[in-house]
């Protein structure tokens, strides 16, 4: 009898390690491809989050609106998420999905709730602000995670690419306190495009440590503009529309600086849900005095050589979505224009900085050595063939390059 459930057992791991080996010889990734339109205007959906969201994997569409997303084909029964602030969310399994065919998800937008005028009035905004920040070590995760994601530099030169930067990383974040570094960034794989029509105007503009900066989150504590008294330093009220996020009711609480004495200063919207008073997003330009404050602009500062500068614009948007009933970091947007000047010539440098986590892990907080941690990425290596071919990625998700930034590679065709 011993001997018997012996050999079941044996058959038994047998015929697992045998049905999990043949799923990978046959390809252990499917992949989905397509594009995410608004139903009503036929319009792409820039910035929309497609993934398995039970398994904490997912991408983002382009400014395009496309998308293309590996996941384990073992997975394939699991249910395809599509959310975005404003709309109502796609749900549909992986395998109900055509194969081979690209896909053409249309979205519902979701029509906002309006508010009571005399329920705006009697309202405290900065009271709902107030609690939102009090329940972050509620709502967002307090044990360390590893997210692995996707990374994206661009620069602009009066609106055409000039310059793109790419990488596959993983940020780890322990939001645990006395902890010293809360937060590490590794690239594991990078690269980078520059265009023959880049104009030397622009040289040394770019953020060295520009994938620290858009991994950052409120995930490791407050945002230091809203931190103790700080949370003062702004007028707040909330919009007279509510706003939905995965079919939640979200509230639209509009923020502005009490005078014009408050340092790096924001003018934007913090997004928090009815249901938990999560901050499911924070959005904002810095006032113009605010991007003095922030980017030197002293009168030594303007000028590089015989180029003078003037930061324009500095922008940001950050989203977060569910996983395991904690809110983590989904992506990270970071805009900065700044005009040129030289020989009387004019030029508009724009910045872009772009993070998306493409899969959440759990991590001991030492996942990453110190050695590891990225720096900045200018030893990218840099791509010379002219062509924009994503293999490089291997089975990470990443963001599909817009149209217009695959034309970065005709000015690499000699």
């Amino acid at each position: 009898m011993v001997v018997k459930f012996l050999v079941m057992r044996i058959w038994f791991v047998f015929l697992v390690f045998s049905v999990q080996l043949g799923a990978f010889a046959q390809g252990g990734y499917l992949t989905l491809a397509g594009k995410v339109m608004d139903k009503s205007t036929q319009k792409p959906v820039a910035h929309a989050y497609l993934g398995m969201m039970s398994k904490g994997t997912g991408t983002l569409t382009n400014e395009d609106g496309q998308f293309y997303y590996r996941y384990p084909r073992i997975a394939a029964d699991s249910v395809i998420v599509v959310a975005v602030m404003g709309y109502k969310t796609f749900y549909q399994k992986a395998s109900a999905f055509a194969t081979g065919k690209e896909a053409e998800i249309m979205l519902d937008p979701a029509m906002p709730l309006k508010l009571d005028s005399g329920f705006i009035k009697r309202f405290e905004a900065r009271n709902l602000v107030s609690d939102a920040l009090g329940k972050i070590k509620k709502n967002n995760p307090q044990a360390p995670y590893l997210l692995n994601g996707f990374y994206r530099e661009t620069l602009q030169q009066n609106g055409e690419y000039v310059e793109i930067r790419e990488a596959t990383v993983q940020t780890e974040k322990d939001p645990r306190p006395k902890i010293e570094i809360p937060e590490k960034v590794k690239a594991l794989r990078g690269r980078t495009f520059v265009s023959e029509n880049r104009s030397k105007t622009m040289e040394g503009y770019a953020f060295p440590n520009g994938a620290t900066i858009v991994t950052h989150s409120i995930d490791v504590g407050i945002p230091e503009y809203l931190d103790g008294k700080n949370l003062y330093d702004y007028l707040y009220e909330v919009d007279d529309t509510v706003t939905y996020y995965l079919d939640k009711q979200v509230y639209q609480v509009r923020f502005r600086p009490v005078s014009a004495s408050v340092k790096a200063a924001r003018n934007g919207t913090i997004c928090i849900s009815a249901a938990d008073s999560a901050i499911v997003r924070i959005e904002y330009d810095f006032t113009a005095e605010g991007v003095k404050d922030i980017l030197s602009t002293s009168a030594k500062d303007k000028f590089f050589g015989k180029t003078k500068r003037a930061p324009k614009r500095l922008y940001t948007c950050i989203n977060y979505k569910p996983f395991m009933g904690k809110y983590h970091l989904q992506d990270y947007r970071l805009l900065l224009d700044t005009q040129f000047e030289q020989n009387k010539t004019q030029l508009l440098g724009t910045i872009q900085l772009q993070f998306v986590a493409t899969e959440i892990q759990k991590s001991n907080g030492n996942r990453i050595p110190p050695t590891d941690v990225l720096v900045d990425t200018e030893n990218f290596s840099t791509q010379t063939v002219p062509k924009y071919d994503e293999v490089i990625w291997g089975n990470f998700n990443f963001v599909i390059p817009s149209n217009a930034m695959r034309q970065i590679v005709n000015s690499l065709v000699k």
